[in-house]
């Protein structure tokens, strides 16, 4: 199981290292010391930026992933503050029109 696990972060960590920069020079620099820290902080860079979708499971029923699930949208999503948000306008040719 253990081996499993290994596997998958590695996988993980290469499929971040396609859409975040930071970790692909660290990941083909040295694949082996990648901590779980630089690993999150690239999984948020590149949530914000709109690169990478995380996604989690769960249920309601009997609480099963709920708190994972609200822990990926305190450490990965952006604070509203973070981002801009767009409109469409449809009468100037979908023009985007930030939102305050």
């Amino acid at each position: 199981m253990e081996a499993l696990v290994v596997e998958k972060r590695r996988e993980l960590i290469e499929t971040v290292s396609d859409v975040d920069d930071i970790l692909a020079e660290a990941f083909l620099s040295d694949d082996e010391n990648i901590s779980d820290a630089d690993l999150e902080g690239a999984i948020r860079r590149a949530t914000i930026a709109r690169k990478f979708i995380p996604v989690f499971m769960g249920s309601a029923f009997k609480n099963k992933g709920v708190q994972p699930l609200l822990d990926g949208v305190v450490s990965y999503l952006p604070c509203p503050t973070e981002v801009s948000n767009y409109a469409l306008d449809q009468s100037k040719n979908e023009e985007k029109v930030e939102l305050t």
